[in-house]
This record gives C-alpha cells, sequence and structure tokens, in this order.
C-alpha cells in the first residue's frame, strides 16, 4: 500500500497525462481518416438543415402573426366597448334623460321629477373578431320625458310654450341622427328584419289584389266569344269529317230537350251490289 500523497502531486498529477499526451501526438504518424457514414451524413444534411431552419423560421411567423392577432383583437374590443358606451350616452342624450354618472351621485335626490328609476343591465357577447355590448333599462317611465304645461298662465304664454317646445324637439331630433349598430350582427339583423317586413307587405299588396279583381263585362263577354268560336270549330270539324265518310248529319232533339247529331248515308256510295241491305259507318236516323 502506497503511502500518503501530498497535495502537490495530487494537484498537478493532470499534468503527466497531459505531457503523455503530447508526446503520444508528436510521435504518431499523421494520417488522414475516411468516413464514409459522416460524410454522406454531412453531404445528405443540407436538405434536411435547411427544412429545420424553414420549420423555424415558421413557426416563429405563426407565433407572431398569433400575437398579433391577439392584439389586434383586444383593441377591436375596446373599440366596439367605447362605441357601445359612446351609443348609450348618445341615447340617454336623446332622450334628455342624465348620464349614467350623474345618476350615481344624485342618490335619489330627481325622484319625484325623473320618476321611477330603472335598472340598467349589461351584457357582452363576443367572438373572435367582434364584442357587442348590449345595455338593458328596465322600468323606463316616458312621462318624465314631456313637458308639462302651466294651466295657470294666459293662452298666449301656453302657445308660446309649446312653440317653443316644438322647436326644442326638432332641433333635438336633428341633431341626433341614427345612430348605427354597435355591431355587425346587428346590423346584419336589422337588415334581415327590413326585407322580411318588405316581402310581408308585398304579399300582403299581391293578396289584396287578388282578391279585389272582379271580372268586367268585357272579359265575360269575351269569354263568350270565345266558347262560341270553340263550339263553331267543333261542329266545322264534325262536317268535314262527314263529307268525308260520306255521312249525312242530322239533328234531333232527344227526350231531355239536348240536341243529338245523328248520321245518315246516302244510298249511292253504300248501296250493295246484290241488293242487299244498306250498311251504314254511321248510326242511321229511322224516322
Amino acid at each position: 500500500m502506497s503511502g500518503k500523497r501530498s497535495n502537490v502531486a495530487l494537484l498537478t498529477e493532470g499534468a503527466d497525462y497531459i505531457k503523455r499526451a503530447k508526446k503520444a501526438r508528436q510521435d504518431q504518424v499523421e494520417e488522414i481518416k475516411f468516413d464514409d457514414e459522416a460524410r454522406r451524413e454531412w453531404l445528405t444534411g443540407f436538405s434536411k438543415r435547411k427544412k429545420q431552419r424553414t420549420d423555424e423560421r415558421r413557426t416563429r411567423a405563426k407565433k407572431r402573426d398569433h400575437e398579433a392577432h391577439l392584439e389586434e383583437r383586444r383593441k377591436a374590443r375596446k373599440e366596439l366597448k367605447d362605441r357601445a358606451e359612446q351609443n348609450v350616452r348618445d341615447v340617454r342624450a336623446a332622450l334628455g334623460l342624465a348620464p349614467l354618472e350623474e345618476e350615481g351621485d344624485d342618490d335619489g335626490s330627481d325622484d319625484d321629477e325623473a320618476g321611477p328609476s330603472g335598472k340598467i343591465e349589461e351584457e357582452e357577447y363576443s367572438d373572435d373578431e367582434q364584442l357587442a355590448t348590449v345595455t338593458i333599462e328596465e322600468d323606463f317611465d316616458p312621462s318624465s320625458t314631456r313637458t308639462t304645461r302651466n294651466y295657470g298662465s294666459d293662452s298666449e304664454d301656453d302657445d308660446d310654450e309649446e312653440a317653443a317646445a316644438a322647436k326644442k324637439k326638432k332641433a333635438a331630433a336633428a341633431a341626433v341622427p341614427l345612430l348605427p349598430a354597435s355591431s355587425k350582427r346587428a346590423e346584419q339583423r336589422a337588415k334581415r328584419d327590413k326585407e322580411k317586413a318588405k316581402e310581408a307587405k308585398d304579399l300582403a299588396k299581391k293578396k289584396e289584389r287578388k282578391s279585389t279583381s272582379m271580372e268586367t263585362p268585357a272579359e265575360k263577354r269575351r269569354a263568350k266569344e270565345h266558347e262560341a268560336r270553340k263550339r263553331a270549330k267543333r261542329a266545322d270539324k264534325e262536317k268535314a269529317q262527314a263529307e268525308k265518310y260520306g255521312v249525312t248529319l242530322v239533328r234531333r232533339k232527344s227526350g231531355g230537350g239536348g240536341k243529338k247529331t245523328g248520321a245518315r248515308s246516302s244510298s249511292a256510295k253504300s248501296g250493295n251490289k246484290g241488293g242487299g241491305k244498306t250498311r251504314h259507318k254511321g248510326k242511321a236516323n229511322h224516322k
């Protein structure tokens, strides 16, 4: 068993291995090793490495596009939300109602004037591209927006007040135009409803026109003339067939009062050589 080694020997033990390896490399004869597998891997790896780089770039581009899409959707949602809030404010201003912020600060001080305060609910419906905010106000009192008349004043003052109120109402209606829908879905729904209403109106007009239409005397006269022409044409056709086959048409009255047409053949064309019975192609009319 060897003795205890010093720290210097332990720390410099690697130097001996390095010296021996260096000496072995110096004494070694230089040679070139040819590895077919490594060569084949390097030569056939161009397309593989290029495809790998392409896949990495495509992955980074997809990630970048996804992040940009998320950012655009966040911006679109924010814009739609701001637009819906602005629409609510414009509608309330057009109806003469107080803004939502002021209603919360009044704490019911104007309950007698404004009437019953409604409950306001807001709901948001969103998809990948759009955000729609629906505001619902319950128990709306339209009487709060009406102007009251002062019956204690003179008639002239009342007329002036009514004229001023009418002018103010017209100015408010002209100042606030028809507000656009807060989402494309609402616009499409409104368009479909408008088309359905138009179709229903057209259908009602057609039904009314059909129900109210009556046959005029001139139309009745033309119908009778048409029927007479048809009967005359049918009679001419029967007469032509009778002449073709040598049959004489005789009209007689039946027992029921109707007219029937009989057929009688001429003796010259239908006579028998032996003086026998005469054969008729049509029905014989015996008197």
